[in-house]
C-alpha cells in the first residue's frame, strides 16, 4: 500500500508528520514504528496519538533538505513505513540540455585547407545585427477606441461557492467577510502584469498568488504564492461532502502553495476529523454497557475498548468529553477511576432536548430582527 503526504511549515520546523487516515490504519494501537529512507537509513520515530503526529523524522527532511508543499510516497511493508521524497522543482525526463557553442577550431581548418590567410577570408556568413523596437502602447496609437475590459477568472464562480466574493481587478481582489474580520484574497493571471503589482497587497494582509493551470505552477516565481483553477474546482467538490469555510481555504493560502497536492492533504485531515465522530459513537457504544452509578476504572475501559478494535486515546478523549458541560455523564473520584451519573442513552436524550430548545430559541431571536 501506498500512500502520499505533503509537508506543510509545522512538519519541517518540529520534525513531525500529521496521522492521516492512512498512517492511522498502519500505526493503530503502536506507540514506537520504523520509518526507512531511500538510503536505507532507519529512524525510530514515537506515534503520539494525543496530538495526531509522527515525531522524529527532522533528521530526514535535513538530510534530504525537503521544504514546504514538497511531497514524500510512504511504503508500507509490514512493520515497516518506507520513505520516498519527490521534491518539486526536479529537471523533467527528456528535457534538452545546453547547446555548447561551435568549435572555432572548425572554421580555422576550412580557412587553411583554402590556402588563404583567414584574414583576407574573414567569416563567410554574414554579421547578423538585432535591432530592438518598442512598440507604442496601444492607448498612444489610438486613444479614441474604447478599452476593451479584461473577463474576470472562470474561477469566479468556484470561489463564490466557497464564500469569496470578486470586489475587481486585474489584479483580481476577492473577499470572504467574516464577522468581525475578513479574508483578503489577490489573483493575478500570466501576463496581466508583474508579480511585483502583488507586494501593496501583501503589505496590506492579503493573501496574494499567482493564477495559473496546475501544468505551469513549475514557471511561477519563487516567493510568490500560487493557486490552481484545478484545486479551487476540487475544493468546491469537497464542500459536497465536508463542511467547508472559507478559513479552510485561508489554512492553505498561508503555505502560499494550492494545488491538487495540497487539497488532497487538506482532504486527508477533514476525513480523519470527521472519522473521530465515528470513533466517538463506538466509545459511547461501549459506555452503555454500564450502568448508572457503576464505578469504573479508565485502565478497565481501555482494556476493553482494545478488545473491540479501539485505541486507548479514543478512550482518554471521549472520558475527559463526558466528564465537562454540557454533557457532566462522568464524575472523576480520583486519578483514573470514574462514576457513571446518568447513561447513555438517557444522556442522549437530554442533550437532544437541550438542542431543541435551543434551536427554537434561536429561531424566535432571528424572528425579531
Amino acid at each position: 500500500m501506498t500512500a502520499r503526504y505533503v509537508l506543510t511549515s509545522t512538519c519541517i520546523q518540529t520534525g513531525t508528520m500529521a496521522l492521516t487516515v492512512s498512517l492511522r490504519q498502519h500505526l493503530l494501537g503502536k506507540e514506537r514504528v520504523r520509518f526507512v529512507d531511500e538510503d536505507g537509513e532507519v529512524y525510530e520515530v514515537e506515534v503520539d496519538w494525543k496530538q495526531g503526529v509522527v515525531r522524529g523524522l527532522l533528521p530526514y527532511y535535513q538530510k534530504r533538505r525537503l521544504a514546504v508543499n514538497e511531497t514524500i510516497l510512504l511504503h508500507f511493508r509490514g512493520e515497516e513505513v518506507e520513505l520516498k521524497a519527490t521534491p518539486r522543482g526536479l529537471p523533467r525526463l527528456g528535457q534538452a540540455e545546453s547547446r555548447e557553442p561551435a568549435q572555432p577550431e572548425r572554421r580555422e581548418a576550412r580557412q587553411a585547407a583554402s590556402g588563404k590567410d583567414p584574414k583576407e577570408i574573414g567569416d563567410p556568413r554574414p554579421e547578423k545585427r538585432r535591432v530592438r523596437v518598442t512598440p507604442y502602447p496601444k492607448e498612444v496609437l489610438f486613444p479614441n477606441e474604447p478599452q476593451r475590459a479584461l473577463e474576470p477568472p472562470g474561477v469566479t464562480e468556484d470561489l463564490r461557492r466557497l464564500g469569496f466574493l470578486l470586489e475587481g481587478g486585474p489584479p483580481w481582489v476577492y473577499k470572504a467577510p467574516l464577522g468581525r474580520r475578513q479574508v483578503l484574497l489577490v489573483l493575478l493571471r500570466p501576463g496581466e502584469g508583474e508579480p511585483s503589482l502583488l507586494k501593496s497587497y501583501r503589505q496590506q494582509g492579503a493573501y496574494v498568488a499567482i493564477l495559473a493551470p496546475e501544468s505551469q505552477k513549475e514557471g511561477v516565481p519563487e516567493g510568490v504564492g500560487y493557486l490552481s483553477p484545478e484545486a479551487v474546482s476540487r475544493l468546491v467538490r469537497l464542500k459536497a461532502r465536508f463542511p467547508l469555510s472559507p478559513l479552510d481555504l485561508e489554512d492553505l493560502l498561508r503555505e502560499g502553495f494550492v494545488d491538487l497536492e495540497a487539497v488532497e492533504s487538506l482532504e486527508d485531515r477533514l476525513v480523519a476529523e470527521l472519522s473521530e465522530r465515528g470513533a466517538f459513537a463506538a466509545f459511547l457504544l461501549l459506555l452503555s454497557r454500564k450502568s448508572m452509578g457503576e464505578v469504573f476504572l479508565l485502565a478497565d475501559l481501555e482494556a476493553e475498548a482494545l478488545e473491540e478494535g479501539l485505541i486507548p486515546e479514543v478512550v482518554r478523549q471521549g472520558v475527559e468529553v463526558l466528564s465537562q458541560p454540557p454533557f457532566l455523564v462522568l464524575k472523576r473520584l480520583s486519578p483514573g477511576e470514574f462514576l457513571l451519573r446518568q447513561g447513555v442513552e438517557e444522556a442522549l436524550s437530554d442533550l437532544e432536548a437541550f438542542a431543541q430548545g435551543l434551536r427554537s430559541r434561536l429561531s424566535r431571536v432571528r424572528g425579531s430582527f
